[in-house]
């Protein structure tokens, strides 16, 4: 199996619910504003507004999607990095400026006994994925991966146009609640 394809599947069979969950509550959503919301609203007729509103629409949802597979497919784990097999002891007395520099680097690296290799600083092994993460943030059960060093700004991005989303649709569903109602009032908000 392809390398990308398997960093998709969770190695917990019980993560593959949430992500199916996300995936499946994206795409109702999507479904409800363009079946229901924007022909509601425009009467089943193609203006240039009900085009915009489209053209956003799909333009947030690619950016969205986009950002949750480039996330899942980022391998997160220290696997690619060359972890040196001995690290030097640390000493007192150092000549030069450069090993002062590669004596701090080496000093803060530490062995994980789980993987049973030494690993960078501010890495931390995840008992879910079964390797070490550099800079690991936390393991999302939504996704099913760790977030770290490598793939924390696709999951950043994905919760922004999460909200971007979201608040779209509620802008949408303003204009949808007016029409079905006539006007706004705390009973209808409520």
């Amino acid at each position: 199996m392809n390398r990308k394809v398997k960093l998709l599947i969770p190695k917990d069979r019980g993560e593959l619910i949430p992500i199916f969950f996300v995936v499946v509550l994206i795409l109702v959503y999507v479904t409800f504003e363009l079946c229901v919301i924007l022909p509601t609203i425009y009467n089943n007729i193609f203006t240039y507004k009900e085009i915009c509103h489209l053209i956003f629409g799909f333009y947030v949802i690619f950016n969205l999607i986009g950002n949750l597979f480039l996330c899942m497919a980022t391998d997160t784990s220290i696997d690619t990095i060359i972890c040196p097999v001995l690290l030097p002891a640390p000493t007192v007395h150092t000549s030069t400026n450069s090993q002062q520099d590669m004596l701090f680097y080496y000093c803060n690296w530490k062995y994980c006994h789980q993987c049973e290799v030494n690993v960078p600083p501010r890495s931390q092994h995840c008992h879910l994925c079964k390797k070490c993460v550099l800079k690991r943030d936390h393991h999302c059960s939504f996704l099913g991966r760790c977030i770290g060093f490598r793939n924390i700004r696709y999951y950043m991005c994905f919760l922004v146009w999460t909200w971007i989303g979201l608040v779209y649709c509620n802008i949408l569903h303003m204009d949808y609640t007016y029409e079905l109602v006539g006007s706004f009032s705390w009973r209808v908000i409520v």
